[in-house]
């Protein structure tokens, strides 16, 4: 084990402890390092993953399940119907499942809102983890949990409003094809002309609520969130207005909620690792952009955000100088950077194993790069 393996292994065990949301910067002076020191912080905490979720089923805990396969079809039941709770049990749990995001603040350098692509980022790849259906379900019909007024393990508590306004307009529904069918097949009745329209009204009154609800989940479902918020960033009537950023935040806000959601189906804990890299490549514009995006991210304290900031201090920090962020703050790029850091994570200089060891590893033929990529593969599975 080489010293940037001690040093990433300690960061991993850190991150799996912390509380969120969390922004933790990732410092070292070399961009190449930066990436394969990431790599093994993701490794570890994959590691770390893993280990956790054999020791909670040793413990005899109930086994995690995913939004997939059959477990779709009971994540979409329980959205519909049922309000989660969340227990003392479900905060005595141990295991973990993070999701990595990589953020790549270079391949978004080029548009006006470097911001709006780390949102963006962000919707895209939590929808893309759970499936579109079960995120469109929850914009129309999910709750946030709620906490357990007890000691009570009962982690799912039916919805009775919306159980009894959807038998109530089934009801109303099945009452009016009733009369309708009354008013065209009953001799003697056939020529009823009021009694047809009444039949008519009630039953499209009550199916169109129906269809409502149906068409308030297929529109959620073919426009994600990723596609809401670029929309409004390209609208100028939103983007001179105050309650821009307010938008923005109500579709983080749910996008929250629906974690909260997801951690009590799954039976673990959730983690959205997002990994911001190449930042110290962007004009300083676009750096204070970032921060002030990650602010946003971070308003809420329930969100299971976690931000590792790869950066290189000597190089953001004179980019935060020369934008405007810097009033009342006497000019300090440091200051700004320790205040927007919860926790700073700086990697010494590198060790002499790790040296032979990226040697080793920048002297590699395209063939070498390729077996040690089959070979991950083959380890993972």
């Amino acid at each position: 084990m080489t010293e940037d393996d001690i040093y990433c292994r300690c960061l991993s065990r850190t991150l799996c402890h912390t509380a969120t949301p969390v922004t933790v910067g990732f410092y070292a002076p070399c961009g190449h390092r930066l990436e394969s020191l990431l790599a093994k912080v993701t490794a570890f905490m994959r590691e770390e993953m893993a280990q956790r979720e054999a020791a909670e089923l040793r413990r005899g805990q109930r086994k995690p399940r995913s939004p997939h396969g059959w477990g779709l079809l009971e994540a979409l039941w329980l959205l519909a119907f049922y309000e989660p709770v969340v227990t003392e049990g479900h905060l005595r749990r141990k295991n973990l499942e993070f999701i990595f995001i990589r953020f790549s603040a270079w391949e978004f350098a080029g548009c006006d809102k470097l911001w709006a692509g780390l949102v963006t980022t962000l919707c895209h790849h939590v929808r893309q983890h759970f499936g579109a259906l079960p995120l469109s379900v929850f914009h129309v019909l999910g709750s946030r949990p709620r906490f357990a007024s007890g000691f009570s393990q009962r982690e799912w508590i039916l919805k009775k409003g919306t159980c009894l306004r959807l038998w109530g307009l089934l009801l109303v529904l099945a009452v009016g094809i009733a009369i309708l069918l009354v008013a065209l097949l009953v001799p003697g009745i056939k020529d009823h002309h009021t009694l047809k329209v009444v039949g008519s009204a009630v039953a499209s009154l009550s199916g169109s609520s129906l269809v409502l609800g149906a068409l308030s989940i297929l529109k959620n479902f073919l426009v994600s969130e990723k596609k809401k918020i670029e929309r409004l960033t390209n609208s100028d009537r939103f983007a001179g207005q105050l309650g821009f950023m307010s938008k923005i935040r109500e579709e983080v806000e749910v996008l929250v909620d629906y974690l909260a959601f997801m951690e009590v189906f799954e039976r673990r804990r959730l983690r959205v690792v997002m990994e911001i890299t190449s930042l110290d490549l962007c004009y300083p514009e676009k750096v204070a952009g970032v921060f002030n995006a990650m602010a946003t991210l971070l308003s809420d304290a329930n969100a299971p955000f976690i931000f590792l900031l790869a950066v290189d201090p000597s190089v953001i920090v004179p980019c935060l100088e020369q934008t405007g962020c810097m009033k009342g703050l006497a000019d300090n790029g440091y200051l700004y950077l320790n205040r927007a850091v919860t926790l700073p994570f700086s990697i010494p200089e590198m060790g002499a194993r790790s040296r032979l060891r990226s040697v080793a590893a920048a002297i590699q033929t395209r063939e070498d790069l390729m077996y040690r990529i089959i070979a991950d593969n083959v380890a993972k599975t």
